[in-house]
């Protein structure tokens, strides 16, 4: 009798998750953590523009916990737990550190504790405490909608301060722009407002472009619509995307982690093209171009696309188009160079279709003389140049030197061969900061990136120091290991493929390597290059542990973190830049990715460990391409 009904209890519970769609396992608090993560609580669409999301009150009275990277300071992402609400802005930046932005158009509460009800992407549901209010939010692309009610149902009406940001009351200079943000420049941004006192619903939607297009937005997404009627939108939309990838065989705790993640890579960039500025909040690609753009590459290769079209706008309407791009503004941010000629050269490498590439040419040749004087003149960067505070020699050569190879290869695929051979040679550049009489002491390791002077002396950093200071935030050790163009020759540098491979080895076993950064991120996977596909696994599942909890081991900084976890799930890693997977093996019995054309990739997994791998059936190496995934088929780690 007991056994029956334990039978019929788990089909019943089997029966109710297949029927569940994939936004309504997805939890927004995963990530809101005080120590990393940084992701914004509130709901919003699929790269939409607005963000609505409570703020905390500042400053607050809890401490951030030691170990938190950007010290102490108010919540990029408007809020943590445990802070006192002061009301709710329609503007966020996802899971990024640094000086608070956005933050603007709050509706606005006394100071009071909040109680989550419910944190799905599409809606949330919250009570304040001081005054038992129950706030319930939900967002279109340009707008978002409230319901205020008192405990016993009655309306409330929050008033709209059209001033404020993040940490600051009010943020707006005489010239009605909004200032103190991580990108420094001032942007303007509007916003469209009613409020029904009778009901107690406040409808607003906002524009970078003019009142007009805010008024627009409004009519268009917002006007006599209730919260339901938008949360069910919204619902539809993330269902669209997020069931581009079904797993099966794993427990409710599992599922539940594995969907919040994936609709954390859909939060940022965001799409701002009706605005006139393209596809916005970037901050930066030095974050996402690892693993956010690849996964996009075959999820959404159409946002991927839309993207790196928009490079070719901001170009022709600027003449520049930089890492960092936030509010419509770009910010040459000098945390690693040119990273935009990453993204182009993972969507060169892949195939994405739609993109014009005769639009992008332009930009990639503006690259042979836009990188620093000291780069182009001596084949190294020195000091700050004409970046800022965070651009480092070490991390710019060595950066500058990918990204060259990144160039050549795009522009020798358009036809520009005689600009593709100089790129190639300067690629080479990352041997100009390889000092070969740097050691370490407690391994006797000997050679490692370092910065160069003004002189062009090497400077004297420990191998195991170097953060912030020849590096923009990683070590010689991490940083030696990034030529993703020319592992061959960085090889015979570490002393060859047996050298490289216990290099490799000791400093993942010494902690040397922060994956709570993503300097890091492609680290483990060098040892499919000395065919250690044993090794391989080991540390990809090591760094899958990091990412055990609610907690993400860094700030998310616009889904990389959530990126980098859903490559680990499914069982293969981007070599960013090529068309090019290391294999890991899948953490899911089963995987289903659908495809553009109606194709299906499946990945299945036979055990915790594997020993081989097969793709549709033939036995496969370590390194799976872009093609093979996009072709659809079935890969199986036996």
């Amino acid at each position: 009798m007991c056994r029956n009904l334990l039978s019929s209890l788990m089909v019943a519970f089997a029966t109710s998750v297949a029927a569940a769609s994939p936004s309504e396992f997805v939890d927004m608090r995963i990530g809101t953590d005080r120590s990393h993560g940084s992701n914004v609580l509130g709901p919003c669409v699929p790269h939409g523009s607005t963000h609505p999301s409570p703020d905390s009150l500042w400053p607050s009275p809890h401490e951030r916990p030691k170990g938190a990277r950007h010290g102490f300071g108010p919540p990029t992402s408007g809020w943590w737990p445990g802070d006192k609400v002061v009301g709710f802005s329609q503007l966020h930046a996802q899971g990024t550190g640094g000086t608070p932005s956005y933050g603007i158009f709050r509706y606005v509460c006394d100071p009071s504790d909040m109680e989550i009800r419910e944190s799905h992407p599409y809606l949330l549901r919250v009570r304040l405490a001081k005054d038992g209010l129950d706030v319930d939010v939900s967002a279109t692309a340009h707008g978002a909608v409230y319901r205020v009610r008192s405990a016993d149902g009655q309306p409330r009406a929050f008033p709209l301060n059209r001033r404020c940001k993040l940490a600051k009351d009010d943020c707006v200079n005489r010239n009605g722009e909004f200032t103190g943000n991580w990108n420094p420049a001032p942007y303007r941004c509007y916003a469209y407002e009613e409020t029904d006192a009778d009901t107690g619903i406040h409808r607003i939607a906002v524009s970078f472009k003019d009142e007009a297009q805010a008024k627009a937005y409004f009519q268009a997404e917002l006007a006599g619509r209730s919260v339901e009627d938008i949360a069910a939108a919204a619902k539809a939309k993330w269902d669209k995307v997020l069931s581009r990838v079904r797993v099966e065989g794993i427990d409710a705790a599992e599922r539940r982690r594995f969907y919040s993640q994936l609709a954390q890579t859909f939060v940022q960039p965001r799409d701002r093209t009706a605005d006139g500025i393209g596809w916005d909040d970037h901050y930066t690609l030095w974050d996402t171009w690892r693993t956010l753009f690849p996964l996009m590459g075959i999820v959404d290769p159409d946002s991927f696309a839309a993207n790196v079209n928009s490079f070719a706008d901001r170009f022709e309407r600027n003449g520049r188009c930089e890492t960092g791009y936030t509010s419509g503004i770009d910010f040459k941010a000098g945390q690693g160079g040119d990273e935009v000629d990453y993204v182009i050269a993972d969507a060169w490498a892949k195939k994405i279709p739609g993109i014009d590439w005769a639009r992008i040419a332009p930009l990639l040749r503006s690259r042979w003389n836009g990188r620093t004087p000291a780069y182009r003149e001596r084949g190294f960067a020195v000091g700050r140049e004409d970046y800022c505070g965070r651009f480092k020699s070490g991390s710019a050569t060595m950066s500058f030197a990918y990204q060259d190879w990144c160039c050549a290869e795009v522009l020798a695929g358009l036809g520009e061969t005689e600009l593709s051979a100089k790129f190639r040679a300067r690629s080479g550049n990352w041997t100009n900061v390889w000092d070969t009489t740097a050691v370490d002491k407690q391994s006797g390791v000997r050679g490692f990136v370092r910065a160069r002077r003004e002189d062009g002396t090497f400077s004297n950093t420990d191998p195991r120091g170097g953060f912030n200071t020849d590096f923009y935030e990683a070590n010689c050790w991490e940083y030696s290991f990034f030529v993703p163009h020319d592992i061959p020759h960085l090889m015979e540098y570490c002393g060859g493929k047996d050298a490289f491979r216990e290099r490799l080895s000791y400093a993942l076993e010494n902690h040397l390597a922060d994956f709570g950064n993503e300097p890091s991120f492609q680290i483990p996977w060098l040892f499919a290059y000395v065919g250690r596909g044993d090794l391989v696994t080991k540390w990809a599942r090591e760094v899958a542990k990091l990412f055990a909890g609610d907690d993400l081991p860094g700030d998310n900084d616009s889904g990389a973190m959530s990126s980098l976890y859903v490559f680990l799930k499914l069982g293969f890693f981007p070599l960013a830049g090529q068309d090019l997977y290391v294999l890991h093996g899948c953490a899911y019995p089963k995987v289903e990715i659908e495809l553009p054309g109606g194709k299906k990739f499946v990945i299945r997994s036979k055990g915790d460990t594997f020993r081989s791998v097969k793709l549709n059936g033939t036995p496969h190496d370590l390194f799976l391409r872009h093609a093979e995934i996009m072709a659809g088929g079935e890969l199986v780690f036996e």
